[in-house]
């Protein structure tokens, strides 16, 4: 498939630098990559740049004096995007490299990708199949939002795909029914070092019945099995419990899940039972897209393979770009993982929490102008155990999408 000539000069050089450049995909996401809901096939090729400032660049701890390592550095991300639109198919991939030079602590120069694909597809009026797979490899672990994962300067990867079905099975019956797959390797420094990483698989099904077009009730029932550290840490984990969906306006929707979550470790003769809960909240305004969620379940240690009961709350703002010339992108999370395994040799609480700030003004269509501010924090209620990393700055991000005959 060819592509038709691009609108401006400056988008076949953002092609040829999105495509040819060897640089890694974006661990922090200072911008989004616009997606322009053109039917057919597009490209959006782009770069963003600018200078960084990194207020912890080790990931550890205040020194005796109450310091931390700091530098500045200069953040280039080149980045692409494909997408195909149709009445019954949507599909899109993106690529995103992340190129770290720091100006003073040149050893810690390194890169970060990121890509996803997306796939959805309307089968019937009844019936649609999806499919995604998310991969992140990463300098530092404080730019994976993972349950109990230590902060560090370690490199680490993790990829997640799945996949399911949505279907309609009578006039007011709904079912959905998902699959997961999600893994982590690190890189181990240690012969012994525990954080080997490990897998955990999940399915998903969700019956509901239609009361009216803004109430839904039924019930949910969720299973993972983990295999973490080599095969020494498994558990099985399920979820059972009351699913209620209410359109509190056109634009408004709230999800709430409960019920009864239970784990199994059988290799430590572990097991616990106690409520999970499911909290969603979203909100389609015609120049932002606003949601918030708030869980509490068991899950697995991705750090040391041991199980958690986890609270967590999140929380987000995205304003399209196309229909916003000064725009906000936020993303926050707030995470606390309590382990309860007697036998654990890492047996206390971890508090982490990520927020992550662009905000930009779009001189041209093709051309912007943002400031970032990313912050870490992951405190073990221990002395001394408090982790906290700043990365501010300014870019310029460039981005245009093509068309593809």
């Amino acid at each position: 498939m060819p592509f038709c000539k691009p609108r401006s000069p400056l988008a076949a050089v953002l092609a040829i630098c999105a495509l040819g450049a060897a640089a890694p995909a974006a661990a922090q996401q200072p911008s989004e990559i616009q997606s322009w809901s053109i039917p057919g096939w597009t490209f959006t090729p782009g770069v963003t740049i600018g200078p960084m400032f990194d207020s912890n660049v080790a990931i550890a701890g205040p020194d005796g004096n109450g310091n931390t390592a700091s530098d500045t550095m200069l953040q280039m991300e080149p980045f692409g995007q494909l997408e195909f639109r149709s009445p019954r198919t949507t599909f899109s991939s993106a690529y995103r490299g992340t190129l770290h030079r720091y100006f003073d602590l040149s050893a810690l120069n390194g890169t970060d990708h990121r890509a996803y694909v997306n796939w959805r597809e309307q089968l019937t009026r009844r019936v649609l199949i999806f499919a995604n797979d998310e991969f992140d490899q990463v300098a530092t672990t404080d730019r994976l939002e993972l349950n109990d994962l230590p902060f560090q300067r370690l490199g680490a990867r993790h990829n997640t795909v799945g996949g399911g079905v949505e279907a309609r099975l009578t006039r007011s019956l709904d079912l959905d029914v998902r699959y997961e797959n999600g893994w982590v390797k690190f890189e181990r420094f240690e012969p012994n070092d525990p954080r080997t990483g490990g897998m955990v698989h999940g399915i998903r099904g969700d019956l509901t019945h239609r009361f009216t077009e803004r109430l839904s009730f039924g019930g949910t029932y969720n299973f993972r099995h983990s295999d973490m550290n080599q095969g020494t840490r498994r558990q099985n984990f399920h979820e059972a419990g009351a699913l209620l969906r209410y359109s509190v306006a056109q634009r408004t929707s709230v999800e709430i899940a409960a019920g009864v979550s239970h784990l199994n470790d059988a290799l430590r003769d572990l097991s616990q039972t106690g409520p999970f809960v499911e909290t969603k909240l979203t909100h389609r305004g015609e120049r932002a897209i606003l949601g918030a969620e708030y869980n509490r379940d068991y899950k697995p240690s991705f750090g040391f393979g041991g199980p958690r009961r986890n609270d967590e709350v999140s929380g987000y703002v995205r304003m399209p770009l196309s229909r916003n010339r000064l725009y906000v992108q936020e993303t926050a999370a707030w995470l606390r993982a309590h382990p309860f395994d007697p036998l654990d040799s890492f047996e206390f609480e971890r508090r982490s929490t990520w927020i992550n700030t662009t905000v930009g003004y779009a001189l041209q269509r093709w051309m912007r102008l943002e400031g970032y501010w990313a912050f870490s924090r992951q405190d073990t209620t221990r002395p001394g155990g408090q982790i906290n990393r700043h990365v501010i700055g300014a870019q310029v991000s460039i981005s245009e999408p093509v068309r593809i005959r």
